[in-house]
């Protein structure tokens, strides 16, 4: 494009003064993200007053869950991976994805290889959970992050049973959730490494 033509582009739809005020990537990351668990928080609410908690709960999940499979799709896309075919793997996607949608500082968490075949979550800071005890809501509120994660596993091809042991939301001092691979599904030879 000839670069007069784009200049007089950019000036009819970005004026000056607005071109001044540029975010960051990180700004904008910051705003992308709080401004979807906004909504997230705020579609949840209308729900659960609606149509009660067990059913607010029940179409949380199973949307949290289509997102899940959605964004790991979209994510194994850009990553150039077509599967998992070890733990190993398994922990670094899950790692990767994780610090895409619960970036620290909101949350705090880890991963630990327990085997060749489990990962232990911990989780010692969610903001989710955070505003759910502030809310006083944390008896009938079910967590959707493990809907979420279920269509990660979805898309990965991979069957993980999960176990909650301790649970912020039931007062413990972290989440402590553990993942079994029971199996890996049918990864693709062409699945390029996470390593």
């Amino acid at each position: 494009m000839d670069v007069e033509i784009r200049n007089n582009v950019v000036d009819m739809f970005f004026p000056r003064q607005q071109r001044e005020l540029q975010l960051t990537a990180d700004q904008q990351i910051d705003v992308l993200r709080r401004s979807w668990q906004s909504h997230d928080a705020g579609w949840q609410m209308a729900i659960f007053q609606r149509y009660g908690w067990d059913e607010g709960n029940r179409l949380n999940k199973e949307v949290a869950r289509q997102i899940g499979k959605g964004a790991m799709h979209r994510l194994m896309k850009h990553l150039g991976i077509t599967g998992v075919k070890d733990i190993d793997e398994f922990r670094r996607i899950i790692d990767i994805t994780t610090a895409l949608f619960y970036p620290k500082p909101d949350f705090d968490y880890q991963f630990e290889q327990l085997s060749d075949t489990k990962v232990v979550a911990i989780v010692r800071q969610c903001v989710i959970c955070d505003n759910v005890i502030r809310g006083g809501v944390a008896k009938f509120y079910e967590c959707g992050c493990f809907a979420m994660q279920e269509g990660w596993y979805d898309a990965l091809g991979v069957d993980v049973e999960r176990t909650l042991g301790k649970c912020l939301k039931a007062g413990d001092d972290r989440c402590e959730i553990t993942l079994h691979v029971k199996s890996w599904g049918n990864p693709r030879d062409s699945a390029r490494s996470l390593k």
